[in-house]
């Protein structure tokens, strides 16, 4: 199963060589390292980095980053102990959200740290497409992100927009 097609990952390609990216710590960061941190994450893989990279370019973790858009970080990447997944969701094809939910899923040896913005972007895609491609509400979030771990393994996590956005902790291992 495709986790993107042609078509849109050029859009977002195009986006991002019209768009300099800003180095500045990401807004996440300090979540990031303390999930890190508790669950004992030695390698990060920031998946869907963007074509900044900032979770790896002021992680005191390595940080691999990985964005399919962005040839620099298009490799596919190895699992790593913690996969960090921030406000990208909501930019995959509908068609497509299942194969990519599955495959950083995959990737994530111990947990996974997921946050998925719920509200239509007034940002758009060179052709005029919407920024967000999927859009839908918090509860929707975490019923399938919930589906991917072990039952009791997935804990929401605090935002900084309620009904706005979702986060969510997904562990392995048992609750």
């Amino acid at each position: 199963m495709t986790r993107f097609s042609p078509t849109h990952l050029a859009l977002y390609a195009a986006h991002y060589a019209q768009h300099p990216p800003r180095e500045r710590p990401h807004r996440w960061q300090a979540m990031v390292e303390h999930v890190a941190q508790e669950v004992g994450a030695t390698t990060i893989l920031d998946y869907g980095c963007g074509p900044a990279a900032n979770l790896a370019r002021f992680s005191a973790v390595p940080v691999v980053s990985y964005d399919p858009a962005v040839p620099v970080y298009a490799e596919e990447p190895a699992p790593a102990d913690l996969v960090v997944c921030m406000h990208m969701l909501e930019h995959v094809e509908p068609a497509h959200v299942t194969a990519v939910l599955r495959h950083l899923w995959s990737l994530a040896r111990v947990a996974a740290l997921v946050t998925v913005s719920c509200q239509p972007s007034t940002k758009q895609l060179p052709d005029g497409t919407p920024w967000h491609s999927f859009v839908k509400p918090p509860h929707w979030w975490a019923t399938i992100l919930a589906a991917l771990a072990t039952p009791g393994t997935c804990e929401a996590l605090p935002v900084e927009r309620p009904g706005l956005e979702y986060g969510c902790l997904l562990r392995r291992g048992t609750p």
